[in-house]
């Protein structure tokens, strides 16, 4: 059992090994990703007036933005109820959405029909002809608009708001039920010889902008799709151009450098911890003499100091600005680091190359890349020596067992014995 407990030790300082490899492993790959490097950052010079995030399509360059309109909901107003239970009407409204356009002079009003949305007929019946019933019937629906009621001085009235952009303004036509009327009081159609009885406080718009120059459209206010890669958030209209300017992110690049940096010196200060002997306290790590443990160690430190032929301006670590400590540990030197990072073509290659031809010509994170696949595969050296550990506690079990068995026979054995003497004694008393 104590050499169980020893082992069973020894497989969760494995465990953790494991993980320093498998974290080594992620920050290799990230530095491998294409995108890593290809990472950008906008900044605006007014973010309320136009905010700017990037993706990973983004790239470098300058964009001045003017805004000149913003993209706005079409806003209906009823006219005012004595309640919110009052009754309106019966009968049916149907909504359509779609554009308001003005041609020729004088100028003709005409309603075109958005193609994606189809009319929807809500039916207004006796138990849902008061006003917030009605409301509640539009929000059900799905018709694409908003119902609410705003209550002021003079009553109640049912307010309908659309979707921003010009393409989703709407009209609402009305069938009256004759022996119910009053429900032609929701009806709105803006066009040249339509019928509104609904004051319209706001038309549908779409956002007006220039960038660099370009006038652009959109019916939100959040445009996605002008500029590759990036997403404009317009705040406010301003007359003055807004200056929004895309770089590379080298602040992510040089985090993701200095994570695996972190992970590579976190696997090494694991291994050196756990099979270390400590002549102070006279203990020993778990893994003290562990070959294998040793061996993970040489091999990651080897390749950590080997040459690179992925790039022709950096061969080593120590040309970027990392310096390998006596413990094996690496220290990284933020003015070469810097410098590095000033040529990111080439600091890419020192890390990222990949020649399928010569492996030697492999970038240093993919190198550990393929060391940690190996060494964490199911094959590895990680797994085939806690696999071996986890057998000799098996077989420990299994003594165990036996052990036990062999302690309850024998003492089976011995209390018959001395129940017998016990008995004999008692004769001879």
């Amino acid at each position: 059992k104590t050499e169980n407990t020893k082992l069973e030790t020894k497989v969760s300082t494995w465990g953790k090994i494991q993980g320093a490899f498998s974290s080594l492993q992620d920050a290799a790959s990230a530095l491998n990703s294409d995108a890593f490097w290809t990472a950008t950052k906008a900044t605006s010079s007014d973010a309320a007036t136009v905010g700017v995030t990037t993706s990973a399509s983004s790239a470098p360059g300058s964009y001045s933005v003017t805004v000149q309109s913003l993209a706005s909901s079409q806003y209906l107003a009823s006219a005012a109820y004595a309640t919110k239970t009052t009754a309106v009407g019966q009968g049916t409204l149907s909504i359509q959405l779609g554009t308001y356009a003005s041609s020729g002079e004088p100028p003709v009003v005409t309603f075109n029909a958005k193609a994606a949305a189809s009319q929807l007929d809500i039916t207004i019946g006796p138990e849902d002809n008061t006003l917030e019933k009605i409301r509640d019937k539009i929000n059900s629906a799905g018709a694409g608009i908003t119902a609410s009621l705003v209550n002021d001085a003079t009553g109640s009235r049912l307010v309908l708001r659309g979707a921003p952009g010009a393409d989703n303004a709407f009209k609402i036509s009305v069938t009256e039920d004759v022996a119910a009327p009053g429900l032609s009081a929701l009806a709105y159609d803006a066009s040249t010889g339509g019928t509104s009885q609904m004051s319209r406080t706001q038309s549908a718009s779409n956002a007006q902008a220039t960038i660099n120059g370009l006038a652009v459209s959109s019916a939100s206010n959040t445009m996605s799709d002008v500029v590759d890669g990036l997403t404009l958030q317009l705040g406010k209209v301003s007359a003055t151009p807004t200056n929004i300017e895309v770089n590379r992110d080298t602040d992510a690049i040089r985090k993701g450098i200095d994570t695996f940096v972190s992970a590579y010196n976190n696997v090494v200060s694991t291994i050196r911890v756990q099979t270390k002997y400590d002549e102070a306290s006279k203990t020993s790590g778990p893994l003290q003499g562990d070959s294998t443990a040793r061996g993970l160690l040489s091999q990651i430190r080897n390749l950590i100091g080997s040459n690179s032929g992925a790039s022709s301006v950096f061969g080593r670590l120590s040309d970027i600005g990392m310096d390998i400590n006596v413990d094996g540990t690496l220290a990284v030197k933020s003015s070469k680091m810097s410098e590095a990072m000033g040529n990111l073509g080439e600091l890419k290659k020192f890390f990222a190359n990949s020649d399928t031809a010569n492996v030697s010509n492999d970038g240093m994170s993919q190198r550990i890349k393929s060391l940690t696949t190996q060494l964490l595969g199911t094959d590895g050296a990680i797994s085939s020596r806690t696999e071996g550990i986890k057998s000799m506690i098996e077989r420990n079990e299994d003594k165990i067992e036996r052990i036990d068995v062999k302690a309850a026979l024998a003492e089976a054995r011995l209390r018959a014995q001395y129940t017998l003497l016990d008995n004999n004694m008692a004769k001879l008393n």
